[in-house]
């Protein structure tokens, strides 16, 4: 069996009005590069052979405007609930570009893959996106001390022999929990510079990153909860993607 690595790499097609931005989306691009979730995929490589990197996977656009729907339900009965204040239910919510003043149409339209960012906080106003075909990344500021980032692709690589990958992983399996805002499992590891959640859903890959200026003290970078929370709550910024 080989697995497919839905890897979350950052990448940028930056117009000249942003050239300033380069080095810091091909930074990103870097950064994200190795970050994965396993999918399982038939002919696999024979063992010893190196892995080959598959740029084109299939995008479920109707998977994605399916939980669009499940998210207006909840959001409409939460609503209608008259005995108690109910608090907003976990979901994905359509927003345009056009709603984030550091955000341009024509980048988010560049991503084949659903571009996904979490809400809250400084997010609105400090959001930009870099996108280039099969793959994206959204930066921002969250709150003071703490920054995210967020990326997105289709580009998968595969593995020949994934005999200790495979049980690296499935062990990472058990530990998943679900995320709810889209009905996928999630892992959150931690490194010298970040927290990330990564996740799979619609046919891509996606890593929520945290940044925070006290990483070994700030909770919201030491905890679960803060980054559970953004992701519990996502916006889609390209919801025509994919139209028939």
């Amino acid at each position: 069996m080989k697995l497919i690595f839905a890897a979350c790499a950052a990448m940028v097609a930056a117009a000249p009005a942003f050239a300033q931005d380069d080095a810091r989306a091909e930074a990103l691009r870097a950064d994200l590069k190795a970050r994965a979730q396993t999918i399982a995929r038939e002919r696999p490589p024979e063992i010893g052979e190196a892995a080959r990197e598959v740029v084109d996977g299939d995008i479920n656009w109707m998977e994605m405007r399916t939980q669009l729907a499940i998210s207006a339900r909840r959001d409409i009965g939460a609503q209608q609930t008259v005995t108690r204040a109910v608090a907003r239910p976990p979901g994905l919510r359509a927003a345009g570009a056009d709603r984030f003043k550091g955000v341009r149409a024509v980048e988010v339209n560049r991503a084949q893959a659903p571009v996904l960012v979490p809400e809250g906080g400084k997010i609105a106003e400090t959001l930009k996106v870099y996108a280039q075909g099969d793959s994206y990344s959204a930066t921002a500021e969250v709150a003071d001390g703490v920054a995210m980032r967020m990326s997105g692709a289709r580009k998968r690589l595969v593995l020949g022999d994934a005999r200790a990958a495979r049980a690296k992983f499935s062990a990472m399996r058990r530990q998943a929990k679900t995320l709810a805002s889209v009905d996928a499992q999630y892992l959150i590891t931690r490194s010298d510079s970040a927290t990330d959640l990564s996740f799979a859903k619609f046919g891509a890959g996606y890593v929520l990153s945290l940044m925070c200026d006290a990483p070994d003290t700030d909770l919201r970078c030491t905890g679960d909860d803060f980054i559970v929370a953004l992701a519990s709550n996502l916006i889609l910024l390209n919801p025509e993607a994919g139209g028939e």
